[in-house]
């Protein structure tokens, strides 16, 4: 397991170097992007100037870079790749962008901060408001579920299939921090600390670059805390949904244990009946996040929200059920 580890770090330096570079340039759209692919010489170059650096010290000029150019009125910002020509993305679709117009209209000015990600899975067609690094909560297990599948096959050799695959059901359907800080610390052999790190190392390779676990689940965040965006989470989200082996080889696994969630006050609350929600929640005293497939409809949907610095959380609770109705009627009405 300790070679296997070695070697998939080795493939990922050049991945993290990548990301972060595309980051730092284009912070400013507030888009996930991906850099161009250089030339072998400029791969050894970038990989022996980023030794130089530990991750930390990358993320965090990449937060600051972007913290920098926030900017000050909500951002609509769409999917897509930036080519070499480096420009920037806009949510090109009317339909999505006039929905993004109503959804930011209908989010509350004095209850927190919210951040909003939509995708129609029949178009491919996406966009975000407000789209920034935010308190994960519990959203952090996605990734930590994406970590384990993607080290499976040496995890269920060291500790057993039965107890990893144990651990990952209660970890998502009922959102169990034992069971989570459980998985983060076989990731590492037996070493909680290490296995943030590859977590870490799994949110970087797959371009998660808003994404960052540093504190188990229920343990002080003095020295650090969880993170993602909502747009790392529908990302997320669009694979699993595609079934994408390529990219996640237990895609159909975790669609599986999504779909198996039991936190339903959310993004499923007011759906009608017969239309499912796969979905993912994450809460603490002043977060309420909820991030969801829409399925079993005439028109599937990605949703995500997420919010902080809440006064109200019940209020909050209830902002995410009404606008996901209102979501799922504008597709589906």
């Amino acid at each position: 397991m300790d070679y296997l580890y070695r070697q998939k770090k080795k493939l990922k330096v050049w991945k993290k170097i990548q990301i972060l570079a595309a980051v730092l340039s284009f912070s400013a759209f507030g888009i996930t992007c991906y850099a161009a692919e250089p030339e072998p010489q400029a791969k050894e170059a970038g990989q022996a100037e980023a030794g130089e650096k530990d991750v930390e010290t990358l993320e965090s000029e990449a937060n600051a870079q972007s913290s920098s150019e926030a900017l000050e009125k909500p951002d609509l910002v769409g999917d897509g790749l930036i080519e070499e020509d480096m420009t920037e993305t806009e949510v090109t679709d009317e339909k999505l962008k006039q929905l993004l117009s109503d959804v930011q209209s209908a989010l509350p000015e004095e209850n927190g901060s919210w951040s909003v990600y939509l995708c129609d899975l029949d178009k491919d067609a996406g966009g975000g408001i407000n789209e920034q690094r935010m308190q994960a909560a519990s959203l952090i297990k996605l990734y930590i579920m994406g970590a384990v599948y993607e080290n499976y096959d040496e995890l269920i050799g060291t500790y057993g299939q039965d107890t990893i695959d144990s651990y990952l059901y209660s970890m998502i359907t009922v959102s169990d921090n034992d069971a989570a800080n459980a998985l983060t610390s076989c990731l590492g052999g037996d070493d909680s600390s290490a296995g943030m790190m590859v977590v870490n190392d799994f949110c970087m390779a797959h371009g998660y670059t808003r994404t960052s676990m540093g504190r188990l689940l229920l343990q002080s965040n003095e020295f650090g805390d969880n993170y993602t965006s909502a747009g790392d989470c529908g990302h997320f989200l669009k694979s699993v949904y595609g079934k994408d082996t390529v990219e996640y080889e237990h895609a159909e696994d975790m669609y599986a244990l999504l779909k198996a969630q039991t936190r339903r006050n959310k993004i499923p609350a007011q759906m009608p009946e017969g239309v499912s929600v796969a979905n993912k929640t994450g809460e603490l005293s002043d977060v309420e996040n909820d991030a969801g497939i829409i399925y079993n409809a005439a028109n599937d949907l990605i949703v995500v929200f997420m919010s902080e610095h809440l006064l109200d959380v019940g209020a909050a609770q209830s902002t995410i059920a009404s606008i996901s109705r209102q979501i799922y009627d504008y597709y589906n009405g």
